[in-house]
């Protein structure tokens, strides 16, 4: 594996099985709050016509074509030329006119609104990754040996492809101006700023996202008001000793493998002795590359890994120490370290107000008791920060898992997979989210 494998890899890991069978629109979900999507007399009050809801239901059938045709060829950041071109020949057909955006594979949509005065972005991102996917049996596995959609990105970009369809015909009616971006790269942790460089943002006045969960069921959604990520970066650390022979003259020698692994044990102290018990933050070294021959000193030993926290104070605490801990470690083992951050990613943060739009929207549709509210970010990374620190953004968790039928392995596992009813519930909570935005905007609210 070279040095631009490694980092491709590295990046990639900063980012946060069965078939499943259609459901009717009065199906229940895990919890007692019925809401619009599984109810026929909360829609009834609510006054939504069953005809709408059925007509999100009769779409899963080409939802899940559209899923597993991305999932069974998937491509990973920058390459995406083939998910491109069926992203843009899916659109066409529905006499949309998407266009390439950006130097690479992007992809962007205009649809005009009854006002003109609002403009939604609504993102999903379209990259897969370098890991190969189990093979137990599922038609629909990834094609591409080495590659996998194991962050449910085909299911972002399904669920994207669901609410154009709606638009195209006509289930639903655009209330204000969106703006549909197909971005690559995400797992590299570029794709985001590449998109933003390029004017995807120029008219945007706000941006929505949603991201496949498997820790909560189908039919449940997860959200925050405030950081929804971590802050992160990938890092590499390159220690550069002097060979020698290992059995006849070791104490000739410098040894990279003895530094870096002295590197790695004193690394592990400045989260535990740098961030107060109630705080979140990490340090992981996830490779580690040194010596060719076993019976010589190595003289160069390659670590990578991430860092990650909570909030961007803790954050600056711990990359601080962290740096100190390589420039000490190296005098005190007289080798020279060399820490470089190969990227660095803030935290996505949710608009307060999109909060208070977003939240009772996805309780209309889902259910209250199937909405959970938390109050500290997760670890992951994820790149549609870039658009929140640009935009007000509000960026949720989509459930997606199945515990019965053994849909449960977490984003990145050889093994993941996802409940594909949830495809429909993605496009539902979407409808009701931009409908709620727009009026809260007719209202005069602020964002």
């Amino acid at each position: 594996m070279n040095r631009t494998q490694l980092i491709t890899s590295l990046v990639a890991a900063l980012i946060i099985v069965a078939v499943s069978t259609p459901t009717s629109a009065g199906e229940l979900v895990p919890g007692t709050g019925h809401g619009i999507l599984f109810d026929g007399k909360v829609r009834e009050q609510a006054g939504v016509p069953e005809g709408v809801v059925q007509a999100l239901w009769d779409m899963q059938e080409e939802l899940t074509k559209w899923r597993r045709d991305f999932h069974r060829h998937p491509e990973v950041g920058y390459k995406e030329v083939k998910t491109h071109a069926y992203i843009m020949k899916v659109l066409s057909e529905m006499k949309f006119e998407p266009k390439s955006f950006g130097p690479t594979t992007g992809i962007v949509l205009d649809v005009p609104g009854r006002d003109k005065s609002l403009t939604i972005g609504i993102r999903a991102d379209i990259d897969g990754l370098p890991i190969t996917e189990i093979d137990d049996g599922r038609e629909y596995r990834s094609e591409i040996e080495g590659y996998f959609h194991g962050c449910g990105h085909d299911a972002h970009m399904a669920i994207a492809l669901g609410l154009a369809k709606a638009l195209a015909d006509g289930t639903f009616e655009a209330p204000v101006n969106l703006r549909f971006f197909f971005q690559p790269a995400e797992e590299l942790g570029t794709g985001a700023q590449e998109m933003i460089d390029a004017g995807v943002l120029d008219g945007v006045d706000i941006v929505i996202g949603l991201h496949v969960d498997p820790t909560r069921e189908w039919g449940r959604a997860g959200l925050i008001d405030g950081t929804f990520s971590a802050f992160a970066n990938a890092f590499s650390v390159e220690v550069t000793g002097l060979a020698s022979h290992g059995g006849m003259s070791p104490e000739l020698g410098r040894d990279a493998i003895v530094g870096a692994a002295y590197l790695i044990t004193q690394l592990q102290t400045v989260v535990a002795r740098n961030v107060a018990p109630p705080d979140a933050a990490t340090i992981s070294v996830g490779m580690l590359n040194a010596g060719t021959v076993l019976n010589q000193i190595a003289d160069k030993a390659v670590l990578m890994g991430t860092m990650r926290a909570q909030d961007a104070e803790i954050y600056e605490t711990v990359k601080e120490r962290m740096t100190e801990v390589v420039e000490g470690t190296s005098k005190s083992m007289d080798m020279p370290m060399k820490i470089e951050l190969l990227i660095e990613m803030p935290g996505v943060v949710n608009n307060p107000e999109m909060f208070k739009v977003i939240l009772p929207s996805l309780q209309a549709v889902l259910g209250s008791d199937n909405v959970d509210v938390y109050s500290e970010a997760n670890m992951a990374g994820e790149d549609f920060a870039e658009y929140s620190l640009k935009r007000p953004s509000f960026f949720f968790w989509l459930g997606i898992a199945n515990e019965e039928k053994g849909i449960n392995h977490t984003l990145h596992h050889p093994a993941f997979d996802i409940d594909e009813r949830a495809l429909v519930v993605g496009v539902a909570v979407q409808i009701q989210n931009i409908v709620k935005l727009a009026e809260h905007h007719a209202a005069g609210g602020k964002f």
